[in-house]
């Protein structure tokens, strides 16, 4: 009888075991609106070896997302918004129509990028093979966003025009602003650097602390609102923007 019992305990154990291990990954390609799904990948060196991904992807650039972390982040995004629909209504209230056509056009950007669960992980399969940390367990759901190799830097924010211009190798940052207009209430000294992998910085773009810093092929470079523009109540939103983009869908 108790042989019986452990044999039950041992099996449950291993049922609930596997049943944790078990992954379902939903890997995006460019162009397909249907995924490829790769499943019971335990871990993420079995997920980057697999050939549905080897020699598919751009491996810097491309994302892994988890399900409930993204529903995370479409609320932030919801809320991103939510806060510059209610500055914009406050300026237009003080007829600064100025600065609301500024905020309006922000709104418009971040309405329409697509934002995800990002794991911030290396999927870099040199990397994961030689460091057993970063082979990081799989359990649940996930999506693969992945991406050619790119020719070009996105230009986001509170300037004209925004999207993406070729990219120059051993080009400075405030290079690629040169030809942009600054809208009212834009930052003229500091832009971010958003990193394909999600790593960002503030960098010096002014003729007065302009240091020499290049730009990656796949980032974004965003240009936020200067500190004295925004009110108190909103002084964090540029940072959750930047938050936001470092979660973007890869073009």
């Amino acid at each position: 009888m108790k042989k019986r019992f452990l044999l039950i305990v041992s099996l449950c154990a291993g049922l609930i075991a596997s049943a944790m291990a078990d992954s379902h990954v939903a890997v995006f390609f460019p162009g397909q609106a249907q995924p490829v799904m790769v499943n019971n990948a335990s871990r993420l060196q079995q997920l980057v070896s697999n050939p549905v991904l080897a020699g598919h992807t751009w491996w810097p650039g491309t994302v892994i997302a988890e399900r409930l972390a993204t529903e995370v982040q479409l609320q932030k995004q919801r809320d991103v918004l939510a806060k510059l629909s209610a500055w914009g209504s406050d300026l237009r209230s003080d007829n600064n129509d100025e600065l609301a056509n500024s905020v309006e056009q922000l709104r418009r950007q971040i309405a329409g990028i697509k934002v995800t669960g990002r794991q911030f992980v290396s999927l870099d399969p040199d990397v994961i093979s030689l460091d057993h940390d970063a082979n990081r367990l799989l359990r649940g759901e996930y999506q693969v966003y992945t991406l050619a190799r790119p020719t070009s830097v996105q230009i986001f924010g509170v300037l004209t025009p925004t999207g993406p211009q070729p990219f120059v190798p051993g080009q400075d940052v405030s290079n690629y602003l040169v030809t942009h207009q600054r809208l009212s209430g834009a930052e003229r000294s500091y832009a971010w650097v958003i990193l394909p992998d999600g790593r960002y910085q503030s960098l010096p773009v002014a003729y007065w602390n302009r240091r020499h810093n290049e730009v990656a092929p796949g980032s974004t470079i965003f240009v936020g609102f200067s500190s004295w523009s925004l009110p108190h109540v909103y002084q964090g939103l540029n940072e959750q923007i930047v938050s936001l983009l470092t979660h973007r869908i890869p073009d």
